[in-house]
């Protein structure tokens, strides 16, 4: 073993060179073993925010070992006199908003698709799926970790699993960083430098790894998680009960590609939906909280444009439109690399018949293919087919969508751009049935300019994607019609950051537009924002906007039934939006967001809020808030959601969440109550509690009760 080897290099491209151990470590957090006092050292972090220059005020130590089975991370983060921040016990919990240390691990080296992993000094752990300048925290895998706090530092010890990885075998270069949240002085700092402007995470900005010796030849990469539930029902006076049973596998095809497998999986144990108050004529899209749809989920999602054109969006499968679910009966996933440049992702999934619903097949694949230095070309096939053999003309029953994009970045990052093509193939194979988009951009640490252009044709209908703006409902005739559209969007950003950060950290001053007009070059809508943002050094935000909008309704148009239609016509007004938000590293935290303005043919005021507290570091006690005031045709509604959460966690392995939502424009109200026990790593004990009411008079429509066990056999 070679002595103690910093991490050399310059502060933007820095080089860490690792050895292969053969002493056991033991995950404790006292980094006591023989092994770490001569491993390979990360040091001098420097600062990433509120400023990108000079070393971190406190610093962090990490160093790093590997042997057959693991990469090892003994970390060492220096304190000050005041106690860490720490939001909560649980698990992926705000993970850069509490004192912590996360690395990020690049282990394709490519720049495009990573992984991290973290704990905040209180022990709880946080991993997810990173994309080139953004992650999700909503992926869950094996691995082990703790921590200790001592007087003046606090230490980590964390061990990854390689069979917790995608990575050649043959990929001896990882690209790396670590991200110390300093939540005391109110900073974040890195081991490679990360402009300011840019997401810590970003994959563009990190160092290399190296692995002096061999590296581990992992012998299994497959995992198993069967799980067993039992379900009690009541639907007004009806009870009934039921046994469920399942699969979810992971198997490794090589090392660096992955096959997930599902049979008859069950979601029970997931985040109800936040409703929210559609104040837009369009649909909105709830996020997916489903786990076998999370891993490599940028590999599908990040196709067309997010919340105008995607092909492909998970949610369109197993789910109705009000939330409903559609048991699904099977689906097989295969994700990873081809090769270090080539990454791909095929899924076929099954659904059963239900809701008057037809058994559906749902099959997607895409690939991402480096090519420059950080450019890549993507191209994606999505189709959907009725699978129930005896419905008449069944081989009518289908939709496909196939697509590629070109995405450029320059070699420094400043300049990018975007092109894209995708085609629509339904029954009777209509034409006009294409999506176009372009767009360019410029960024550096102060400006940000991007311009774009989009064509939805009237009959790209995409049954796996999303599209809304696409669909127009016709009041006058109960219908939906279809409206081609072209898009033009522009947007510029101004970030000041002044010198001294004693007052305030950032201004921002933005400017948007958008403008739409049929395929005919009809005009159909305009909605233009401009806005200042203050951040201040001590964690307040306050911003002010304004949004005029200009709104040619082809059709008349409901947007709240007790208000009825509104008349085919055009309509010009605008709103003043005023936010504040105070500083949420404090125990007690409060925001509020105040619209006030037109609304077509009337006028809207809209309050939207939240008051939090937090019991350090057991207890989170909070309420959402939604309420509105709104007139149209003269008449007045005030649709609102309140929605309180009490979440207890008895430790980093054992959490009782509470969640309640009170919506008068559905007149719903909602108490969904959790219970989870992680009593091994990725394997959870589940009891889940839901109950429904109506607001009128609080009367009673169903309530569920699940019992579920889960166990991750590897």
């Amino acid at each position: 073993m070679l002595g103690e080897i910093h991490g050399q290099g310059s502060l933007t491209s820095r080089l860490i060179i690792i050895h292969k151990t053969t002493s056991k470590i033991s995950i404790d957090a006292d980094l006591n073993e023989d092994a770490w006092q001569t491993a390979a050292l990360a040091d001098s972090f420097i600062n990433k925010w509120p400023t990108d220059s000079g070393k971190a005020k406190l610093q962090t130590e990490v160093k790093m070992l590997y042997d057959e089975q693991f990469i090892y991370f003994g970390i060492k983060a220096y304190m000050s006199d005041m106690q860490p921040v720490i939001q909560s016990l649980k698990r992926d919990v705000n993970p850069y908003y509490s004192d912590g240390v996360s690395v990020v691990i690049d282990a394709a080296d490519k720049n495009t698709s990573g992984y991290t992993f973290g704990v905040n000094a209180a022990g709880a752990q946080m991993e997810g799926i990173v994309e080139v300048n953004n992650d999700s925290f909503d992926w869950d895998t094996k691995w082990y970790s703790a921590t200790k706090i001592f007087k003046g530092y606090w230490t980590a010890e964390l061990a990854i699993p390689f069979k917790s990885l995608r990575f050649s075998q043959n990929q001896k270069q990882w690209g790396i960083n670590f991200i110390r949240n300093d939540m005391t002085n109110n900073c974040f700092s890195t081991w490679n430098e990360v402009p300011i402007q840019f997401f810590g995470a970003n994959l563009n900005c990190l160092g290399k790894l190296f692995f002096a010796d061999d590296m581990p030849q992992v012998k299994s990469n497959n995992a198993f998680i069967p799980y067993v539930s039992a379900r009690f029902d009541q639907d007004a006076k009806t009870f009934s009960s039921s046994l469920n049973a399942g699969l979810d596998a992971k198997i490794a095809v090589t090392s660096s590609l992955n096959l997930d497998a599902t049979i008859n999986p069950d979601f029970s144990q997931v985040d109800v939906d936040r409703q929210v108050i559609n104040l837009d004529r369009f649909d909105v899209l709830l996020p997916e909280r489903r786990t076998f749809f999370l891993e490599n989920s940028d590999l599908f999602s990040n196709m067309g444009i997010p919340n105008v054109a995607t092909p492909f969006v998970s949610r369109q499968i197993g789910l109705t439109q009000d939330g409903r679910v559609v048991p699904i009966i099977a689906g097989l996933r295969l994700t990873g690399n081809i090769n270090p440049a080539l990454r791909i992702g095929i899924m076929n999934i099954a659904t059963a018949n239900k809701y008057d619903q037809n058994a559906q097949n749902y099959f997607v694949a895409a690939f991402d293919h480096k090519i420059f230095k950080r450019s890549n070309i993507r191209g994606m096939i999505t189709d959907r087919q009725g699978i129930k053999s005896d419905e008449k003309n069944n081989a009518n029953n289908f939709n496909r969508v196939a697509g590629a994009e070109f995405n450029f970045l320059s070699d420094n990052t400043k300049f990018n751009g975007r092109a894209g093509y995708y085609y629509s193939f339904n029954p009777g194979h209509p034409t006009a049935a294409g999506f176009g988009l372009a767009n360019v951009g410029y960024t550096n640490k102060n400006i940000n300019v991007t311009a774009g252009w989009s064509q939805i044709d009237s009959n790209f209908i995409a049954d796996m994607g999303f599209t809304p703006r696409l669909y127009n409902y016709d009041a006058l005739h109960d219908t939906t019609v279809r409206i081609g559209y072209n898009a033009y969007n522009t947007g510029f950003d101004y970030s000041f950051y002044p010198k001294s950060k004693n007052t305030i950290n950032l201004i921002d001053f933005s400017i948007k537009t958008n403008h739409y007009y049929t395929t005919a070059n009809k005009f159909i809508e305009f909605n233009g924002t401009t806005g200042l943002d203050v951040l201040f050094a001590n964690r307040r935000e306050a911003g002010i906007s304004w949004t005029q909008n200009s709104v040619n309704l082809p059709f008349e148009t409901i947007i709240f039934s007790e208000t009825g239609s509104l008349p085919k016509a055009k309509y010009d007004f605008g709103f003043l939006q005023l936010k504040y938000l105070s500083n949420f590293l404090r125990a007690f935290s409060w925001g509020l967001t105040l619209e006030h303005g037109g609304y077509y043919n009337g006028n809207r005021t809209s309050y939207i809020g939240s008051i939090k507290y937090r019991a350090q570091p057991w207890g989170n006690f909070g309420v959402d808030f939604i309420y509105n005031d709104i007139t149209l045709n003269d008449k007045n509604i005030y649709p609102y959601i309140v929605s309180p959460t009490i979440e207890f966690a008895f430790s980093n392995n054992f959490f009782w969440t509470t969640f309640l939502q009170y919506n008068t424009e559905i007149k719903n109200f909602n108490i969904n109550s959790r219970i989870q026990w992680r009593f091994k790593p990725a394997s959870d004990i589940f009891l889940v509690y839901s109950d429904n009411y109506l607001t009128d008079g609080l009367i009673h429509t169903n309530r569920s009760l699940v019992f579920k066990i889960s166990y991750w056999i590897n």
